[in-house]
């Protein structure tokens, strides 16, 4: 059993579980619960101080929904320089909250891809995945993930994997990726070109997407602080 140990507890989060469920569920209940069956959430993966609220706007949609979800797939980007689709070799992801299973049913058929390969040095090394498992672990009940990090591809081998994901109502995705709110842009242009893949993945699936702190501002709430913006894909 290979288990991938929490590499920012304590720097982009609480190391401390009952500080983090706290914290957590105070960003959670800055929201109103959602109505919108989410098939895929677009989230910040930084500082849970910096983007904690605009992270919880989007998985404040999960709070009626968390029996229905027991798979979560979890894309980010690679480190520069990393080319094709890295999977993990490890069989857990750990954070103070508790360890989460990684689907390995899954990886194995991803795996066929040409431009698809295994690597835990690229999983140690970047934050994307770890940082959505508390949200994740506070939010659902029993769950296991599909970790995903995009290095360097051709706009056809990303549309490939996209396509190869399984769709299904006991299936979310989530996209991590910090994007400017006032610019409505990627910081990493990296980034910004995932999420375009991604924009034109979903229109050719004709999935809406909404900003997910739209709630929130209908019912009042201030939203004009918030520096990250996050998005529901229904």
């Amino acid at each position: 059993m290979i288990v991938r140990p929490a590499q920012v507890a304590g720097k982009l989060y609480p190391a401390d579980a009952d500080d983090l469920i706290t914290d957590i569920s105070q960003n959670l209940l800055y929201f109103p619960v959602g109505n919108t069956f989410p098939y895929a959430l677009v989230v910040p993966h930084g500082d849970m101080t910096r983007c904690g609220l605009s992270s919880a706007a989007a998985f404040r949609h999960l709070s009626k929904y968390y029996p229905y979800i027991n798979n979560v797939i979890i894309i980010g980007c690679a480190s520069v320089g990393s080319m094709g689709a890295s999977l993990p070799i490890c069989d857990e992801y750990s954070t103070p909250l508790g360890r989460v299973k990684v689907a390995q049913r899954y990886m194995q058929s991803l795996a066929l891809f040409p431009f698809v390969h295994k690597s835990d040095k690229e999983h140690f090394k970047s934050t994307a995945i770890e940082t959505q498992l508390p949200y994740l672990q506070t939010c659902l009940a029993e769950f296991q993930i599909l970790p995903i990090l995009i290095g360097e591809m051709s706009l056809l081998d990303i549309n490939s994997l996209l396509a190869s994901l399984p769709l299904n109502r006991k299936t979310l995705t989530v996209l991590a990726l910090d994007i400017d709110r006032s610019e409505q842009r990627c910081f990493d242009h990296r980034e910004q070109q995932l999420f375009n893949s991604y924009l034109n993945y979903i229109k050719s699936e004709n999935r809406h997407i909404i900003n997910a702190e739209h709630l929130g501002m209908q019912n009042g709430l201030n939203c004009v602080n918030l520096n990250y913006q996050s998005y529901i894909v229904h």
